[in-house]
C-alpha cells in the first residue's frame, strides 16, 4: 500500500517524547514489510539541522492561505523538502519558516508558543493538499496535531480521486485533544456549519482530535486496554460518547520499540553486553552503575530505577511518597527525569536525605537511561494512565522487571500471574489485540492497583522476593526473550490499513 503519515514528531529528526519513536517505529516496520510510507512533518529548525537529517530535495513551493474570523486573509509560504529516511520510508518536511523556524518544537523552557493552533492547523492543511495531489491509499493522522487533515479530506477536498483515500486517526494520548478557541475555526478552511456538537465543536471550542475521530474510516488507540478506557468518562475526556458510538471502527494496537536502537547485545552505551543466552553482562552493568552513581551495593532484586517525564500523569508524586518506605525496606533507587520543577526539587531533597541509597538527576540523557535499564533489577512505571508506554517495553528488552500500575497499555504488555486481571479483560476485541501477556511464557512484570504508596511498595517487594529466593536470573532471561519489536503490531496495523483502504475505494 501507498501510505501517508502526518505527525508533529518523527525520530530521529524531531521529537520531544514517545510520539516520535512510535511514528518512526511503525513507519519503519511497514516500510520493511513492503509498503511505501511518506511521513509529513513540520520543518522545524532542529529537524533541518539534525545530524540524522538526510540530503533533502526541494520538491517545490507550498502556500497555505488562511482566512481569520474577521475575514482578514493572509498566507504562509515555504517549500516541501523530501528525502528517503529508512528503507521504504520517505520524509516530507514542510519548510514554513514563519511557523517552524524556532528553537523548540512546541515552545521553550516548558512553555508553549502562543500560535501553536495556527502552526498545526497549517501542518494539517498542507498535508491534506499533498494527499490530494499524491493520492495515497491511506492517510494516517497521528494525534491532534494532524487530525484536521482527515476533516479536510472528508469535506472540502472530498472530490475526484481524493474521495478514495482511506483515513485512520491514531490516539496516542486522548488527554491532549488540541482544543482551540472558536475563532480558529475560520483558519481551518472547514465549513462553518461543521462547528456543532456532532461535528468538531466541544464546549464552545474547536476540538482538533474530535475532528479526526468523527471523520476517520478507522480509529486506532495505542493499546487494546486504552481503546476500552477512552470509551469511559474517566479517560474519554469528554469524547467517550463519540468513541462508544464509533466502537465498531475503533481498534487497539500496542506499540513496539526499535529493537536495533535498544539492543543489549550491541548497545555501546553499556559497559558490558548481554542476552538471554548470555545474561552475565547485566550483573557487570549493575556493578558499574552502582559505582558510577556512588550508591551502596544493593541486595539482589533491590536495585530500582525510574526513567521518564516528571509529570502527574506518570505518577512520580506517588513514587515520591514511597521513597522513604522503599529505602527502609532495603531498596536502592536511581531516578532520572525532567519536567515538573516542584517534583524535581522534592526528588532532589529525597536524594540528599538518603545519600548512597537514592540518586536523582533532573535531566534526560539517552545514554544514562539505557545504562539504568541495563543495570536495574526493577523499573517503576506508576502512571495514572498510560495509552501504551515505552518504559516497560524497554525495561523488558534490557532484562529489568517492570513494576507498573495496572492501566492502559501496561496491562496489555505485562503479564503478571500474581495480579488480579482487571474486569475489562472480558471483552469482544481480543481478536484485534496484539496481546503479549502469554501465560505460557510466565510473568513478564509486576502489576499493581490501586495507584497508592502502599500498593507500589508491595509490588517492589515482590521483585525483592525474587532476589531473595534466587529466582531473579530466570526472570531476567525470560524478559530478555520477550518480543517487544514492531513485527506483531505492524501485522495488526496492516490489517487495519487494508480495511481503511477498502472503505476509501468504495467511495469512488
Amino acid at each position: 500500500m501507498k501510505l501517508m503519515f502526518v505527525s508533529s514528531e518523527l525520530a530521529p529528526l524531531c521529537q520531544s517524547g514517545g510520539l516520535g519513536d512510535a511514528v518512526s517505529g511503525l513507519a519503519r516496520a511497514l516500510g520493511a514489510a513492503g509498503h511505501s510510507v511518506t511521513v509529513v512533518v513540520p520543518g522545524y529548525r532542529s529537524a533541518l539541522r539534525s545530524p540524522s537529517c538526510p540530503r533533502l530535495v526541494d520538491r517545490g513551493p507550498i502556500r497555505v492561505g488562511f482566512r481569520a474570523d474577521d475575514n482578514a486573509r493572509f498566507e504562509v509560504t515555504g517549500r516541501v523538502l523530501h528525502a528517503p529516511l529508512f528503507p521504504g520510508v520517505d520524509v516530507a518536511l514542510l519548510d514554513l519558516p514563519l511557523l517552524y523556524d524556532r528553537p523548540g518544537l512546541y515552545g521553550e523552557h516548558g512553555g508553549s508558543y502562543g500560535d501553536n493552533g495556527l502552526r498545526f492547523i497549517a501542518l494539517a492543511r498542507a498535508a491534506a493538499y499533498l494527499a490530494d495531489s499524491l493520492t495515497p491509499d491511506v492517510v494516517v493522522a497521528h494525534d491532534w496535531h494532524a487530525a484536521l487533515t482527515i476533516g479536510a479530506l472528508r469535506t472540502s477536498l472530498a472530490r475526484g480521486r481524493a474521495r478514495g483515500i482511506g483515513t485512520v486517526q491514531v490516539i496516542h494520548n486522548n488527554a491532549h485533544q488540541g482544543r482551540l478557541p472558536s475563532s480558529c475555526m475560520a483558519l481551518t478552511g472547514l465549513a462553518a456549519d461543521l462547528f456543532h456538537p456532532d461535528g468538531v465543536e466541544s464546549w464552545g471550542e474547536l476540538n482538533s482530535l474530535k475532528c479526526g475521530a468523527v471523520f476517520a474510516d478507522r480509529i486506532v488507540a495505542v493499546s487494546p486496554q486504552y481503546a476500552r478506557e477512552i470509551q469511559t468518562p474517566p479517560f474519554g475526556e469528554g469524547l467517550d460518547g463519540l468513541y462508544r458510538s464509533r466502537a465498531s471502527r475503533l481498534r487497539g494496537i500496542v506499540n513496539g520499540v526499535d529493537t536495533v536502537r535498544y539492543d543489549p547485545t550491541t548497545d555501546l552505551a553499556l559497559p558490558a553486553r548481554f542476552s538471554a543466552a548470555e545474561p552475565a553482562g547485566k550483573d557487570e552493568c549493575r556493578r558499574q552503575m552502582v559505582r558510577e552513581l556512588a550508591l551502596e551495593p544493593p541486595a539482589p532484586g533491590r536495585f530500582v530505577a525510574a526513567v521518564g517525564r516528571l509529570a502527574a500523569q506518570k505518577g512520580w508524586d506517588v513514587l515520591l511518597g514511597a521513597i522513604d518506605e522503599l529505602v527502609h525496606r532495603g531498596a536502592v533507587l536511581a531516578l532520572l527525569g525532567d519536567g515538573d520543577r516542584e517534583l524535581a526539587r522534592a526528588l532532589a531533597d529525597k536524594a540528599r536525605r538518603h545519600p548512597g541509597r537514592v540518586w536523582f538527576r533532573a535531566a534526560f540523557d539517552e545514554g544514562t537511561s539505557r545504562r539504568l535499564y541495563a543495570a536495574a533489577d526493577a523499573v517503576l512505571v506508576p502512571s495514572r494512565f498510560e495509552p501504551c508506554g515505552l518504559v516497560q517495553l524497554i525495561a523488558q528488552r534490557y532484562g529489568a522487571v517492570p513494576v507498573a500500575h495496572a492501566t492502559g497499555g501496561l496491562v496489555d504488555t505485562i503479564h503478571d500471574p500474581g495480579a488480579v486481571q482487571i474486569a475489562a479483560d472480558d471483552h469482544d476485541a481480543d481478536d484485534d489485540a496484539d496481546d503479549r501477556r502469554d501465560p505460557r511464557a510466565g510473568g513478564t512484570g509486576v502489576l499493581f492497583a490501586p495507584l497508592s504508596v502502599a500498593a507500589l511498595v508491595d509490588a517492589v517487594e515482590r521483585v525483592g522476593d525474587l532476589g531473595r529466593r534466587g529466582d531473579l536470573l530466570a526472570v531476567r532471561q525470560r524478559l530478555l526473550a520477550v518480543d517487544v519489536s514492531w513485527d506483531g503490531p505492524a501485522q495488526a496495523w496492516a490489517a487495519v490499513l487494508a480495511e481503511a483502504a477498502e472503505e476509501g475505494r468504495r467511495r469512488l
